[in-house]
């Protein structure tokens, strides 16, 4: 009996010091914005985040919005997004402690003028995911023909490749831990690595028109710590690692909960459970977005249902996990309602039609806060070559359902040539 206690104690004891040395807390904030999250960061004290909104039937894409929250979830500014990066495939990032955006396909990259509010173009941004005195690392996804790792040596200039693709780096015990959704690699010397079949080059892999290579198949040099050798359709995935009292952590989903681990044995062993059903995940092309610094970067999550997301935010020992509640929804009007605001506007519309300006337009309907679907192209056709034309103003407006249950919808659109 004495033995068993002995062991109960031990067992406690193991499990509640990882805990101990890890701190997190846990926040939920509410916000009150349209759309839904794209790339979002934490950066002093502020939420820099990317909402994506629908078009409605009018384009296939999406709208991008920017926008900086402060810590309570306020908004402190919505920025205007440049036509080159209103697309699916970009990430967000902070480099010299400024924002950057790449968009993937052109490396078209814009700098964060937080002051006066609005993204400004700058050099083409280079594949570079971490760097230190004795080696530059640059990777590469090619798609289904795999990705590249490139350890550039910055005294002989000599680069090493292997097979992972856009892996979260740290530095730990004078090795290099390559971090993937599917496995932990450990590169005690990049020399050991296989020689490049083909150099990394940024005028070539960035400014040339096209770039095109098939990814690396090999792992000479690598040692592999963990892998998941679960099937193809596992839900099991690694979000990130990070470095905390000298001891070298995993943020990771096992399919039912997420969890924060240690490799032993080539095993994750959970040390701790996250609160809640939330799912840590990267964007598509997301590749610069951890901070390199083996201190600090943050990680998005879903939670399951509608509008719940958030951040963790990795500061050494300090994990904060924050919930986002988005409590936007489009204004719904009622019968009366809507037939007031047709036979008002209507006759207003229709009796200032020569006059009417589209800054006028834009008054009225922010009052009803009709939801904006202009697109953000310009017009263009032959037959309008030489004509100042506006790009046509369209607002949506719900009105609540009679008969069915889907809410009709009230569109009006306005367009004005000079």
């Amino acid at each position: 009996m004495k033995n068993i206690f002995q062991i109960f104690i031990f067992i406690f004891f193991m499990q509640s010091c990882h805990p101990q040395e890890l701190k997190i807390d846990y926040e939920t904030i509410e916000i009150d914005i349209p759309g839904s999250p794209g790339p979002w960061l934490k950066h002093n004290s502020k939420y820099y985040c990317y909402f994506q909104t629908d078009n409605d039937k009018f384009s296939s894409g999406s709208n991008h919005n920017f926008y900086i929250l402060d810590e309570e979830g306020k908004v402190n500014s919505k920025i205007s997004v440049p036509e080159k990066l209103q697309t699916y495939y970009y990430d967000l990032y902070i480099k010299n402690d400024s924002i950057f955006t790449t968009e993937y396909y052109n490396h078209h990259t814009f700098y964060l003028d937080e002051k006066n509010k609005k993204w400004i173009e700058t050099k083409k941004g280079i594949d570079l995911v971490y760097e230190d005195k004795e080696y530059t690392v640059y990777t590469r996804d090619f798609g289904e023909w795999g990705g590249v790792t490139w350890f550039k040596d910055n005294l002989t200039n000599k680069q090493y490749e292997i097979a992972a693709t856009n892996p979260v780096i740290n530095k730990f015990d004078n090795a290099y831990y390559l971090t993937t959704s599917k496995f932990i690699l450990k590169i005690s010397d990049p020399k050991k690595l296989e020689i490049n079949k083909e150099a990394y080059d940024y005028k070539k892999a960035v400014l040339a028109e096209r770039y095109f290579r098939e990814g690396s198949n090999s792992m000479k040099g690598g040692e592999m710590i963990y892998i998941d050798t679960t099937d193809v359709k596992s839900k099991y995935s690694i979000a990130t690692s990070f470095i905390a009292n000298n001891k070298f952590y995993h943020l990771f989903n096992d399919g039912i909960s997420t969890k924060i681990g240690i490799v032993e044995n080539k095993k994750l062993t959970p040390v701790l459970d996250l609160k809640s059903d939330l799912r840590p995940f990267k964007w598509y092309y997301d590749t610069r977005n951890p901070i390199q610094n083996n201190q600090y970067q943050t990680i998005q999550f879903s939670i399951k249902g509608k509008n719940n997301f958030g951040i963790i935010e990795i500061n050494k020992n300090h994990i904060n996990v924050t919930s986002f509640k988005n409590s936007y929804k489009e204004p719904i009007m009622g019968e009366d309602q809507t037939k007031e605001w047709v036979e008002t506007n209507f006759d207003y519309f229709y009796s200032n039609l020569n006059t009417l300006s589209l800054n006028q337009i834009d008054d009225i309907e922010q009052k009803e806060n009709a939801r904006d679907l202009t697109q953000s192209h310009k017009i263009s056709h032959y037959i309008l070559d030489g004509k100042d034309i506006e790009t046509p103003r369209i607002y949506r407006k719900k009105r609540k359902p009679i008969y069915s249950s889907d809410n009709d919808v009230l569109l009006y659109n306005e367009r004005k040539i000079n």
